[in-house]
C-alpha cells in the first residue's frame, strides 16, 4: 500500500490538517537539476566548479530518493498492522516513519548546502545571503494557500519588460521587496516547522481542537505574506509612471487573484458590433461608447470587490471547513453557505446579461443577424467561440448555476474560457501567463 493510500484512511479533517502543515513536502527534494541555473548564476560559478555541484546535485537526489523509497516501504508494511486498529493508533503508526524521515530530509539538504558552500570563493561565500533569499523565494512562494499569496512581484517586473531606466529606477524598491517578503517567508516557514510536532500529536489523539488552533497560527503567517504582496503591489504601482503602473498593477493581481478578474465576453462583442455591418449609426456609436464606459466602471468596481472579499473571507475558510468536517462526523447537518465572493461573482455575471442585452438592443434585426457567429442554427455571441445563445440571448454553454439553496434561487455563475476549454481535454493544472503570454517559465536571477 503507498503513503499515499494510508493516508485516506484518516478523516477529511486530518487530511486537512497534514495539507496546512506541508506533510506533502516530505517527499519532494528540495533541490532539483532545474535549480542548476540558480546556483550558476547567483554565485557566479566557475566553469571548474559546475562539475562539482552538479555531482552535489546528483548525490543529494539519489539519496532523497533512496529514502523516499525507505519510508515507503515502512509505510507498506504497516498495512498488515493497520487491521482493526483505533483511528488514534493507526495515526500513530502512520507518523512514526514520516517523523524520522522529516529529520533525516532536513539533514539531507543542510548537508547538500553545506558541501555546496565548500566549493565557493571569498567572493562567491559573499552571495550567499542573497542565494539564500532567492532560494527561498523559489522554494517556498509556490506553496501559498491563499490568493495572493503566491504571487512573484519581482519576476513579473522582469517578464513585463519596462525600459531600462524604469527598472532601474525600481531596483532599491525591489531590494526592499525582497528582504520584506523573505523575512514573512522565513517566518511561515518557521512556524510550520514548529508545529509539526503539535500537529501530528493533535493528528494521533485525535485531538481536533489543537490541530485547529496549530492551523489558525500558521494561518496568520499566511495573512503576513499576502500583506507583504499587496503593500508591494501598491508600492510598486506608484513609483511607476501612471499608465505603466495601472498595467503593472491590473498584471499583479490578475496573478495573484484570478477568480476575480476571470475575463468576460463584452470587449469581444463589443469589437464585433463596433465593425458591424451595415456600420453604426453616430447615434448608435455614441449609445454604444456609453454601455462601454459604463460597464468597464462597473465592472472594475467589482471586481475589486471580490478581491477584497478573498483578502478579508479566504483566512477563515479553511477553519471553517474543518470546523464543518466535524461538527459532520458528530452528525450535524448544514445549509449550504455561499460566500461574499460567490455573491458577487454572481452579481458580476448579471452585470455581463445585462450589458450584451443593452449592447443588441441598440442594434437592428440586419445589423444583429449581421454579427459574425450568427447562423440559421440560433443566435450566437460574437467572438466567444460562436457560443449558442436562448430566447431570452443568454449564452448557454458558458453559463452555469450555482446549487439553489434556501436563502435564494440559483444565481448564474460565468465560465471562463479556460473553464470551458478544460472540458474537451480533462483535468490539469497551470500558472497563471505573465504579461508576454510566456508563462512565468525559468529562474529570474537577481541583479548584483
Amino acid at each position: 500500500m503507498a503513503a499515499g493510500s494510508l493516508f485516506t484512511i484518516a478523516t477529511p479533517a486530518h487530511a486537512q490538517f497534514g495539507a496546512q502543515a506541508g506533510f506533502a513536502d516530505a517527499f519532494r527534494p528540495e533541490f532539483l537539476d532545474r535549480d542548476m541555473p540558480l546556483f550558476v548564476e547567483i554565485l557566479k560559478l566557475e566553469d571548474w566548479q559546475r562539475p562539482i555541484v552538479e555531482v552535489l546535485l546528483q548525490d543529494y537526489m539519489i539519496s532523497f530518493e533512496a529514502g523516499v523509497d525507505e519510508v515507503k516501504d515502512k509505510m507498506r508494511a504497516l498495512q498488515g498492522r493497520i487491521g482493526n486498529a483505533r483511528p488514534d493508533a493507526v495515526m500513530e503508526l502512520i507518523l512514526e516513519p514520516l517523523t524520522a524521515w522529516d529529520t533525516e530530509r532536513s539533514a539531507l539538504g543542510a548537508t547538500f548546502l553545506r558541501n555546496i558552500k565548500a566549493q565557493l570563493t571569498g567572493d562567491q561565500i559573499s552571495r550567499w545571503p542573497r542565494f539564500e533569499r532567492t532560494l527561498r523565494r523559489e522554494k517556498e512562494l509556490p506553496k501559498g494557500e491563499l490568493m495572493g499569496e503566491s504571487v512573484d512581484l519581482y519576476t513579473l517586473i522582469r517578464t513585463m519588460r519596462f525600459p531600462y531606466e524604469i527598472e532601474e529606477g525600481l531596483d532599491p524598491l525591489l531590494v526592499e521587496y525582497e528582504l520584506s517578503l523573505d523575512s514573512a517567508l522565513s517566518v511561515r516557514a518557521a512556524k510550520i516547522a514548529s508545529l509539526q510536532e503539535e500537529i501530528k500529536d493533535a493528528m494521533a489523539g485525535m485531538d481536533f481542537d489543537a490541530g485547529l488552533r496549530a492551523t489558525d497560527q500558521i494561518m496568520s503567517t499566511r495573512v503576513l505574506v499576502r500583506r507583504v504582496q499587496d503593500d508591494y503591489i501598491e508600492k510598486i504601482t506608484a513609483a511607476l509612471p501612471d499608465e505603466l503602473g495601472e498595467q503593472f498593477r491590473r498584471t499583479a493581481l490578475l496573478d495573484g487573484y484570478p477568480r476575480a478578474f476571470r475575463p468576460t465576453p463584452i470587449p469581444r462583442l463589443i469589437e464585433s458590433v463596433r465593425s458591424s455591418d451595415p456600420e453604426l449609426s453616430d447615434a448608435q456609436v455614441a449609445q454604444l461608447d456609453e454601455i462601454e464606459a459604463d460597464f468597464e466602471l462597473r465592472l472594475e468596481s467589482l471586481e475589486m470587490r471580490i478581491v477584497e472579499a478573498y483578502r478579508a473571507n479566504q483566512p477563515g475558510e479553511s477553519r471553517e471547513k474543518v470546523q464543518r468536517m466535524i461538527d459532520r462526523r458528530n452528525g450535524k447537518t448544514f445549509d449550504r453557505v455561499t460566500s461574499l465572493a460567490d455573491r458577487l461573482i454572481a452579481e458580476k455575471n448579471d452585470l455581463v446579461d445585462e450589458t450584451r442585452r443593452r449592447i443588441l438592443a441598440i442594434l437592428s434585426p440586419e445589423q444583429t443577424g449581421n454579427l459574425p457567429g450568427n447562423s440559421s442554427k440560433g443566435n450566437r455571441i460574437p467572438g466567444i467561440d460562436g457560443v449558442e445563445l436562448d430566447e431570452d440571448g443568454v449564452a448557454r454553454e458558458k453559463i452555469r448555476t450555482l446549487a439553489p439553496s434556501k436563502k435564494g434561487p440559483a444565481q448564474p455563475k460565468f465560465k471562463s474560457p479556460g473553464e470551458a476549454s478544460k472540458e474537451g481535454r480533462g483535468s490539469g493544472t497551470s500558472r497563471s501567463i505573465d504579461p508576454t503570454g510566456s508563462g512565468k517559465g525559468g529562474k529570474s536571477g537577481d541583479r548584483d
